[in-house]
C-alpha cells in the first residue's frame, strides 16, 4: 500500500511540474489534443506587440523554410501560411498552419500542427520547433553571406 501511495504522490508532483509557466510565451501557450490513435493537434501562439503585421508575416514565412517546412500555400494579405513536412519512412505529410494577425499596432502568430492517427510526434520536439519558429519571427535572423 505504501508503494502505491508513493507512486500516486510522485505522479501528482510531476503533474504539477508540467503545468508550471516557463516564461517563454510559445511554450506557455502550447497545447496538445487527441491521441496516438485519433491523431494529435498541437497549437501555440505568441503576441508581438512591437512587430508590425507585414514584418511578422515575412519573418514567419522565412522561419518556416529555415525549419525545413515546404510552403504549400501562402497568402500575405490574409496572413495565412500552409506548410508541411514529410514524414520519415512514409509517403504521408504533417501539415502546419500559421496565421499571422494584426493585434493593435503589433501582431499575433498562431500555429497549428497536425499529426495523423498512428503517427508519433514527441510533444517536446513539436514545442521546441514551435519556439524556434516564433523565435525566428521575434528576432530578425541575419542572412548568411554567400
Amino acid at each position: 500500500m505504501q508503494k502505491i501511495m508513493t507512486l500516486l504522490l510522485g505522479v501528482a508532483v510531476l503533474s504539477g511540474c508540467a503545468t508550471q509557466k516557463t516564461g517563454k510565451e510559445c511554450a506557455d501557450n502550447f497545447t496538445v489534443s487527441g491521441s496516438l490513435l485519433t491523431g494529435k493537434t498541437f497549437t501555440s501562439s505568441v503576441s508581438l506587440p512591437n512587430t508590425p503585421f507585414a514584418t511578422a508575416y515575412d519573418r514567419a514565412h522565412k522561419s518556416l523554410v529555415r525549419e525545413g517546412f515546404y510552403i504549400q500555400n501562402a497568402d500575405a494579405k490574409r496572413g495565412a501560411i500552409s506548410a508541411y513536412q514529410d514524414v520519415i519512412l512514409s509517403e504521408r505529410t504533417a501539415p502546419l498552419n500559421v496565421q499571422v494577425e494584426q493585434a493593435g499596432s503589433g501582431s499575433r502568430v498562431n500555429l497549428v500542427f497536425v499529426v495523423a492517427g498512428g503517427m508519433y510526434a514527441p510533444e517536446s520536439g513539436v514545442r521546441d520547433g514551435f519556439c524556434r519558429i516564433t523565435d525566428g519571427v521575434t528576432q530578425q535572423v541575419p542572412v548568411r553571406p554567400q
